[in-house]
C-alpha cells in the first residue's frame, strides 16, 4: 500500500467512523413533500439590484483563487465580482432570484441569507429567495476549499460581506420593482461551446432570457442562462476575474443599457471553445460571441401573469469520504444529517426548487450536471467505461418535467459538486474519491473525485418525481 492508498483508506475510515457517530446521536428529521405554491394577477412587476462584492484590497489579507488549485494567492483584479437580485412578482407575492460572481455558496451559508430576510420574506409574501452562483473559477474563495488545507480557504470578513450584500441587493430589488412584461426567448450558440468528455456533442447550446420590459420605457432586466464553465481564464490566473459573464455583460450594456443577470446551465465537462491561445482574449471573445446572440434574440414570448415554486429540501446520501473529511474539519461549511443508506452514514441537506413563470420552466439544482442528466443523450454500452447500457442511468429530468425546454440553473443554493451518469462513474481502485483514475479507453475520470457518489443523479430524479407530482 502507498501512501495515496493509505491516505484513501484514512479519509474513508474517518468519515465513516464520524458517521456512525451521528447515527448514535439522533436521527435525521423526515422531510415533508412540499406544496406548490401558485401567485397570479394581472401585471408583471418585477425590479433589479447589484453591488460589488470585492475587499478593499485583495493583497492586504490572504485571499485565495477560487476553482482550480489550492493555494492559489490572490494577487490582482482583472474586473470585479458583483452580486445580483431580480424580483419577480405578481398578484399579492413574488420570488428572487440572485446570481452571484462566486464559485459556489454552501447551503449553510444561504440559509443565513433566508434567516437574515425572514421577516422581509413574510411582509412581502416572498415564496423563494433563489441563490445563483455563476461559478467562476477566477473568484474569491466561498467554499473553503482552495485556501492552505487542512484550513479553511474562506476568510470571515469576506464571508459576512458576501451574505449581507446579498441580502441588500433582495431587498432592494424588491424595493425597485415596476409594472410592465416578461417574456421569453432563446437563441442557439454552438460557436461559444465546447465539450471536454464522452460522450461528445450532446451539450446544450441554447442561451435563454427572461426579459422584464417596464411599462415606463425605463431599463430592461434580462435574466440569461447559458451552459459553459465559467472557468476560462484557466489555473495560471492569480487575479479575481467574474469570467466571460463580465464581458457578456459589459457588451451587452455598450449597446443596449440593460440589467443583466445569468445563471450557468449544465456546465459539467462543458467549457467556452477555444477562440483564443491567450486567456483572456477567449474570456472576452466567449462573453461577446454569447452578446451578440443575446441582443439578437427575436423569438420572445410574452408570458403569462401566474408563477408556480415547489421548494423541496432532501437529503443526498454521501458516498465521498474526502468532502465529509472536508466538512467535518470544517473546511466547509455543511448542513449533514444522518444516514442509514449512505456509504458513509452521512447525508447532505440540499434543495432542488421548480419556478414556473407562465410558461417557462425552471429548474435550480444545486451541483453541476452532465447534459444527459437533464436532456438524456447518454453514452452507449460500448461507449460506457464500466460496460453498462443507458437503461441504467436516471430518468433525464427534462422528461421527468414533461418540457425538453427545461431550465436549469446551476450551482444554485448549495454547492454539491458534479452529477455522473451511473454508466459513466468509474472511481480509482485504490484510492476512490482522492485520485482521479483513467478508464479503458483513456478517459479521465476527474469528476468523481468532486462529487457526492454514483447515486446522485437518481436521488435527484426521484425528488423531482415527487415535486412534479404536486405540479401535475
Amino acid at each position: 500500500m502507498n501512501i495515496a492508498d493509505f491516505a484513501a483508506s484514512a479519509v474513508k475510515k474517518i468519515a465513516d467512523n464520524h458517521g456512525k457517530k451521528l447515527n448514535k446521536k439522533m436521527t435525521a428529521p423526515e422531510i415533508p413533500q412540499a406544496e406548490a405554491e401558485r401567485l397570479s394577477g394581472e401585471v408583471f412587476n418585477a425590479g433589479f439590484a447589484m453591488k460589488e462584492v470585492m475587499p478593499e484590497s485583495v493583497t492586504a489579507k490572504k485571499f485565495w483563487l477560487a476553482g482550480y488549485r489550492t493555494g492559489n494567492l490572490i494577487t490582482g483584479v482583472l474586473d470585479p465580482l458583483t452580486v445580483r437580485a431580480m424580483w419577480v412578482g405578481c398578484g399579492d407575492g413574488g420570488i428572487i432570484l440572485v446570481s452571484a460572481d462566486l464559485i459556489g455558496l454552501t447551503g449553510y451559508e444561504v440559509k443565513l441569507v433566508r434567516d437574515r430576510l425572514a421577516d422581509f420574506s413574510k411582509k412581502v409574501n416572498c415564496k423563494l429567495i433563489s441563490v445563483s452562483c455563476t461559478h467562476t473559477h477566477a473568484s474569491i474563495d466561498t467554499v473553503g476549499y482552495w485556501g492552505k488545507l487542512p484550513a479553511t480557504g474562506k476568510n470571515k470578513e469576506y464571508m459576512e460581506m458576501v451574505i449581507s450584500s446579498i441580502a441588500e441587493v433582495c431587498v432592494k430589488a424588491y424595493e425597485n420593482r415596476k409594472e410592465g412584461k416578461l417574456y421569453n426567448g432563446s437563441i442557439h450558440v454552438p460557436e461559444a461551446i465546447s465539450d471536454g468528455r464522452m460522450p461528445y456533442n450532446k451539450v446544450n447550446d441554447k442561451l435563454s432570457r427572461l426579459r422584464f420590459v417596464p411599462a415606463d420605457g425605463s431599463e430592461e432586466t434580462w435574466f440569461l442562462n447559458y451552459s459553459a464553465h465559467p472557468n476560462t481564464m484557466g489555473g495560471d490566473c492569480s487575479q479575481v476575474s467574474a469570467d466571460y459573464p463580465y464581458f457578456l455583460r459589459e457588451a451587452i450594456n455598450r449597446e443596449k443599457k440593460t440589467n443583466v443577470l445569468f445563471a450557468v446551465g449544465a456546465i459539467a465537462s462543458v467549457n467556452i471553445a477555444d477562440l483564443d491561445e491567450d486567456r483572456r482574449e477567449r474570456t472576452r471573445k466567449g462573453g461577446e460571441i454569447l452578446a451578440k446572440a443575446a441582443l439578437s434574440i427575436d423569438n420572445d414570448e410574452e408570458l403569462t401573469t401566474d408563477i408556480t415554486v415547489v421548494h423541496q429540501p432532501y437529503y443526498a446520501p454521501i458516498a465521498n469520504g474526502v468532502l465529509s473529511l472536508m466538512a467535518i474539519i470544517k473546511v466547509c461549511s455543511a448542513l449533514k444529517y444522518p444516514s442509514k443508506t449512505s456509504e458513509t452514514g452521512l447525508a447532505l441537506l440540499t434543495e432542488m426548487n421548480y419556478i414556473q413563470i407562465g410558461s417557462k420552466k425552471i429548474l435550480t439544482i444545486p451541483g453541476e450536471a452532465f447534459t444527459e442528466n437533464i436532456y438524456g443523450g447518454y453514452a452507449t454500452k460500448e461507449e460506457s467505461p464500466n460496460d453498462l447500457g443507458p437503461e441504467v442511468n436516471a430518468t433525464p429530468l427534462c422528461e421527468i418535467v414533461g418540457d425538453k425546454n427545461l431550465e436549469v440553473f446551476g450551482v444554485s443554493n448549495d454547492m454539491t459538486g458534479y452529477m455522473i451518469p451511473l454508466n459513466d462513474f468509474v472511481l480509482h481502485p485504490t484510492q476512490p474519491y482522492l485520485s482521479s483514475v483513467r478508464d479503458k479507453y483513456d478517459r479521465n475520470h476527474y469528476h468523481e473525485t468532486n462529487g457526492l457518489g454514483k447515486n446522485i443523479p437518481h436521488v435527484m430524479a426521484d425528488v423531482l418525481r415527487g415535486m412534479m407530482a404536486k405540479i401535475k
